[in-house]
């Protein structure tokens, strides 16, 4: 009995040693998406919408920039394009000509389909992604599912109270990164054939 016991214990340590390590890696991956520098070969941008407007904010700041399409995918049915630049301080002749609504997604698992489906209508491959900086693994991961051709270049912003390093520091971005990693290894169970210590991206930038 003491040897099922030690068994047992020895098991469970192991265990949260590997899950505190590939916690620790998420977390490291989250910090980094933060400051990338945008690749100028980039084909489109995407923002997937969240609670923060700092996502559509700086995604229509990129696709300005660089001159490419972009689609904020995930809106509310009843989101319109004034909305959009009321929301964003930008002309909405800019918001009406270049930017594409997708109104489809409602998780990120519908995001991913709904960005696959605009890509290959538009006839784009090599697309930056933004998201919030917790959101960007699994984001990239559920892209990639849906459109394995596609070349998905991570663009975060930081959307929590401290750096994703600092969460310790601060228990709701702690909570907040926890969920969220539980939330990335649990799609990652749905049948990704992704390494599952490596993040499903190709042609990274930053």
């Amino acid at each position: 009995m003491r040897f099922v016991v030690r068994i047992m214990v020895i098991l469970v340590a192991a265990g949260l040693l590997v899950a505190g390590w590939d916690f620790s890696r998420f977390v490291a991956r989250a910090d980094r998406a933060v400051t990338p520098d945008p690749p100028l070969d980039a084909e489109a941008v995407t923002a997937l919408t969240g609670a923060a407007n700092a996502r559509i904010v700086t995604a229509i700041q990129l696709a300005d920039s660089l001159d490419v399409p972009l689609l904020i995918s995930g809106v509310n049915v009843d989101t319109t394009a004034r909305d959009i630049a009321r929301v964003t301080g930008v002309d909405l002749a800019q918001i009406e000509c270049c930017v594409t609504l997708g109104k489809a997604a409602a998780t990120t698992e519908g995001n991913g389909m709904e960005v696959a489906d605009w890509s290959r209508r538009t006839g784009v491959k090599r697309i930056i992604v933004v998201t919030s900086e917790y959101h960007m693994d699994r984001a990239l991961l559920e892209l990639q599912r849906a459109m394995p051709e596609g070349i998905f270049i991570p663009h975060a912003v930081m959307t929590t109270k401290v750096r994703p390093s600092d969460w310790y520091k601060d228990a709701p971005t702690a909570k907040l990164l926890l969920d969220e990693w539980i939330k990335y290894r649990l799609a990652g169970l749905r049948g990704a054939t992704f390494d599952a210590g490596k993040p499903p991206v190709q042609g990274a930038g930053g």
